[in-house]
């Protein structure tokens, strides 16, 4: 049972996959005399020994809060009381939340598993909010925090890890948002995508979006992208993001990655300038505005490959949306443009589970054949959802379907997909839970 947990923490954390986890527990199986698994993976150079004390603490700290909820509950106000936000981020971690929200008048809250759970621990004064920022930032994210009103940055701490942070005020006083940052990428294969989407790292040239709304996992699903990238490639990749999430280490890959507001002005200076830097591959944290897109869509239509995401909710809305920020004398164009460039668009939710206790990916994905490019050209957009329908052989699936398969492999329920599908009468059909 420990060892089982243990592995499951190493898989959520990042540590190991799960092909190296199934791996390492069949060869403790076959080993004579039978070693405990956090020494074999050890031994095996599959973690380090840093990485397996600090995983060790966090399940001794999970058994004994499951052995006595209460006392549990106690002990985390006791281990908070007084202390200094690292010791926040590192419960953030231990209990695998994705947010930690820090609100003057308000407790401090996590969000796990898409879910806000309030912390055992008194709600923070407006000096105390502020007390527990001043250290872990920067001056010069202070001073930009007066001028501006809000700030965006990222803090790392060596046990807790990396996370993004947003500073802004409210009418009780300050409020941060800390979401934490995988300390490094996933591989492809525990994303749960068709196999069609890893392809789009062989890409040579061209645009591909990544879309969601906040918090569906698209900066997992764009990392674990550029990993595959990092394996099997010798290119120059420039990402330019706000603030930089996982870092690439160059393995095959020469990555250089900038920071909005540290490296460099806004998304479309940083982006006009990488043209000039000799890049192969192009990451844009967010196409956010009419600049940023149309150089993204230059870059492409240039012999680039670009990565970029947005926040949207299904492939054709992602269309509708690129072309609505030109203007109308200039739709046309981009129309074309985005025809010629456009290689695929995956969708992303993240759908609590069946048990309660994750959530899953339900995606919707697009991959732009020379038929679908016609539609665009066309103005036609209404009509790719059925040519989605009739591209699964190339990897093409509608949201509807992605959470239909999920609830008949019943890991969600079946109100958990009425609740997020475009057409809910579909799971209504007799036997469509089933």
């Amino acid at each position: 049972m420990q060892s089982i947990q243990l592995g499951q923490l190493l898989v959520n954390f990042g540590l190991v996959t799960e092909a190296k986890l199934v791996q390492a527990l069949e060869l403790q199986r076959k080993r004579m005399p039978r070693r405990l698994l956090g020494e074999l993976l050890v031994e095996e150079g599959i973690v380090s020994e840093s990485a397996l004390r600090g995983i060790l603490t966090v399940q001794k700290r999970k058994l004994e809060a499951g052995r006595e909820p209460g006392k549990g509950e106690d002990a985390l106000k006791a281990r908070l009381k007084g202390q200094s936000l690292v010791e926040y981020l590192r419960v953030v971690r231990e209990m695998e939340a994705s947010d930690l929200h820090l609100s003057a008048g308000q407790r401090p809250t996590l969000r796990i598993n898409g879910l806000l759970k309030e912390m055992p621990v008194d709600p923070l004064s407006p000096e105390q909010c502020r007390s527990l920022l001043v250290a872990a930032l920067a001056p010069s994210d202070w001073k930009s925090f007066d001028e501006r009103r809000s700030v965006d940055t990222s803090i790392t701490d060596p046990v807790a890890g990396r996370f993004r942070l947003h500073m802004f005020h409210h009418s009780a006083g300050i409020a941060a948002v800390l979401r934490a940052i995988a300390d490094k990428a996933w591989e492809f294969e525990r994303l749960g995508l068709p196999d069609q989407v890893a392809q789009t790292a062989r890409y040579d040239q061209g645009l591909v979006l990544v879309t969601g709304t906040a918090g569906s996992g698209k900066s997992t699903t764009l990392a674990a992208m550029l990993h595959l990238i990092n394996k099997s490639r010798k290119v120059h990749v420039i990402t330019i993001e706000d603030p930089v999430e996982v870092v690439h280490d160059s393995d095959r890959a020469l990555f250089s990655q900038r920071e909005v507001g540290t490296h460099t002005g806004d998304f479309a200076s940083a982006l006009r300038a990488a043209l000039r830097e000799d890049p192969d591959v192009l990451v844009v944290g967010e196409m956010r505005d009419f600049e940023t897109t149309s150089i993204a869509l230059m870059a492409a239509e240039t012999g680039h490959l670009v990565f970029a995401t947005m926040h949207t909710s299904s492939a054709d809305r992602t269309i509708h949306r690129i072309l609505d920020q030109f203007p109308a004398h200039q739709r046309e164009h981009a129309r074309t443009v985005l025809a010629n460039v456009l290689r695929c668009v995956v969708c992303q939710q993240l759908v609590p589970t069946v048990d309660g206790r994750g959530r899953v990916l339900a995606a919707e994905v697009l991959h732009v054949t020379p038929a679908v490019a016609n539609l665009i050209r066309e103005d036609r957009m209404h009509q790719i959802p059925a040519s989605m329908q009739l591209g699964k052989k190339e990897g093409m699936c509608l949201m509807d379907d992605s959470l239909g398969t999920l609830v008949r492999g019943k890991r969600i329920p079946i109100g958990e997909a009425l609740s997020r599908a475009a057409e809910p009468e579909r799971f209504m059909r007799p036997g469509a839970g089933a």
